[in-house]
Parts: structure tokens; sequence; C-alpha cells
């Protein structure tokens, strides 16, 4: 095996498949990364056995061949060369890297032993995505699954139903669901893990295109230079719809940015031990926030709003709106609520495919 590329676009492939490595795993050589040179260029792959992903790195193969070799040895390296031509020759379970004056020897394993990534033998058309509008639902929505849970609430919900895809997270407490069309798309529907999510966003760039293939316990996200699998996590997702309240009594109008540069303010005076509490009390023309703790003490705002109806106040983990706010979009907020103790719902007067469902804490 043999080949030349140069330093970015060898940094760029190794950097882009290098988080679905396994550093602590059963198998040593999920700790390697997976180098193919044929005539299509160099792949470079990673996996953990849940998620995995290839690059394709444009290549002159002299040789054709597979390695395995470390990725954090291999990214170290590759990262400290001078931006040059950097030529690869391996013979048996060894590599030499040479670039500039440089000269490198490491040892790898065979790629026999490295698993192979699943064919994914999709049962619905290949479904087109726009990589911006993904992007914004993903980042809207993942960070409300479940965390440290290992049931169908720590993955996402990814669904097209009538021309709309739909991507909700929920860890019980919160919910955020983020909806926009999707043009000649198959009906879907599927559990995603929250972390495969997060890696997928992580390979989306700008206006591209990215291709969504869908089996039984497999989804194949394909950017033509770059792929991404995931298994699916099995079961049913809760029906969230019907924790939605169907319309609201009252409803404010806030000025997004003023609100959560409020909320981080006082929070900072939130108990650790009390769920990092804050208090919002809702009168006419105003929002009074309130945190306090024994050991830090005590913090009170004032932020004027549009908001017209009874006196109410209402107690929320501040973390959770926090991650709200700054997941919205838009200047201005559209607070809706029916009681202190049942569901508020946070939307954008500029944004009605993007919506959060937060349940206040009582006492």
């Amino acid at each position: 095996m043999e080949f030349v590329c140069n330093k970015e676009n060898l940094m760029g492939g190794v950097q882009s498949v290098q988080r679905a490595v396994s550093h602590h795993g059963p198998m040593p050589i999920l700790s390697n990364l997976l180098m193919v040179a044929s005539s299509e260029g160099l792949e470079i792959t990673a996996t953990d056995l849940e998620v995995g992903i290839k690059a394709i790195v444009p290549a002159q193969v002299k040789i054709e061949g597979s390695i395995t070799l470390a990725a954090k040895q291999l990214s170290e390296i590759v990262g400290k060369l001078p931006n040059s031509e950097i030529r690869f020759e391996v013979e048996g379970s060894r590599a030499v890297l040479f670039c500039a004056k440089s000269r490198f020897v490491l040892p790898g394993i065979g790629a026999e032993d490295f698993p192979a990534l699943p064919e994914i033998d999709s049962e619905i058309p290949p479904v087109s995505l726009e990589a911006n509008k993904l992007l914004r639902g993903i980042k809207q929505t993942t960070f409300a699954a479940a965390r440290d849970d290992k049931s169908v609430i720590s993955g996402i919900s990814f669904k097209i139903e009538g021309g709309e895809l739909e991507i909700a997270a929920t860890d019980g407490y919160r919910l955020a669901i983020k909806r926009y069309p999707v043009e000649g798309a198959t009906d879907l529907k599927a559990i995603i893990p929250a972390r495969s999510m997060n890696e997928l966003a992580r390979m989306l760039n700008g206006g591209d295109l990215v291709s969504l293939s869908l089996a039984q316990n497999q989804v194949l996200f394909d950017f033509g230079d770059r792929y991404l699998t995931s298994r699916l996590i099995d079961g049913q997702y809760p029906n969230y719809r019907q924790i939605v309240p169907p319309s609201f009594a009252y409803q404010a109008q806030i000025d997004r940015a003023s609100l959560l540069s409020s909320v981080e303010r006082v929070s900072i005076m939130a108990s650790e031990r009390e769920a990092k509490v804050i208090k919002l009390r809702f009168s006419q023309g105003q929002i009074e926030l309130k945190a306090n703790a024994a050991d830090l003490g005590e913090s009170d705002e004032i932020l004027e709003i549009d908001y017209e109806g009874e006196e109410m106040t209402v107690s929320f983990n501040s973390v959770y709106l926090t991650e709200s706010l700054r997941a919205m979009e838009g200047e201005t907020l559209l607070w809706s609520m029916n009681t202190a103790i049942a569901q508020t719902k946070i939307s954008s007067s500029d944004d009605q495919t993007y919506s959060y469902i937060l349940m206040p804490i009582r006492g």
C-alpha cells in the first residue's frame, strides 16, 4: 500500500471521523482508524459499534491496500506536520510516513479485524434533506433529550409525515419540537441516539444536501464524501403531542435577549441543591425574576414585558430555561401559560416551526 496526499486533506479526513473512535472498548482495534487506499482515493473509517463515520480523502494511490493505525497517534503526528505533501508506505503491519524532512514509523493492526460498517438495505427511497435546516433542527432539540439514560427518551424522535419533518426530544421535564416541510419525502420514523445526532451536526455544512437512508435498525447519512451510520434505538417513543395543551389562557411577549440575560444573571444565586430554581412573577407589564440559596444569598431583577393577564408566579429549573432561550431564534418570545403548575409553552413570534414545553417546579 502506498499513497500520497496533502496534509490539509488528510487532517480534515482524520478530524471528520475520530470522534467515532472507541478509546475504552473491549476491542483494541476500535481505537484505530481504518485506512483503505483504492482507485477512489483514501477512505478513513472509525467506529465504536454504535456510530460509524467514513471520510473519502483525495489521494494519489500508487499501490492499493489497507491498514489500521492508532487514531490518537496519527492525529497528533499529522497535526504537527508542515503544510506539505505526505507519503505513506505500508509493509505488512507497519506504516512509514514521510513529510518534508520528517519520517515516522507507525505500528498497525491488520484491516481484516476491523468491523465493517453496516450495509444499509433501505426499505424506502433515500430522503434528501437540506443541511442547514437539519442542523438548526438538531441544535434546537437534542439538548432536551434525557442524559445518562438507556431508555427511548435518550434518543431523538425523527419523523417524516405528510411532507413535514418533525424532530423532537424530551427528558420528561421538558420537550423541544422542530418542524419544517420536506418535499417529496416518504413517510418514516426512527429514534436516533442524541449522541449520533450531535455528531451529525458537526458534519453538516452550509447549504449542502444530505441523503438519509433507513433500515430496520440502522440509519445512514450520506454527504457524498463523508458518511455517518448509527444504530437506532428500539422501542416506542412517548406520545409527546398529548402533553401540549390545545390552548392557553395567558400570553406574554418578551424580548428574548433581555430575558436570557436576566435569567443568566439572577440564576447565579440559585441553589445547586434545589435544581437551580428561579421564580418568575408575572404582573401587568413586567416580570420579576428571583433566586436564592441559603449559602449564596439572593437576587432579583425586573424586566418590562407585554403582559396583561393575572398575576402569576412560576418556578423553573434555570438551566432548562436558559437552554431553551439560547436555542430560540428571533427577537420576541411568545410565552404561553395556563396556571403556575401547568406546562408553559415558549415559542418565537418570528419562527412558528419551533416550540419548547417546560414543566414548572412546584413549591
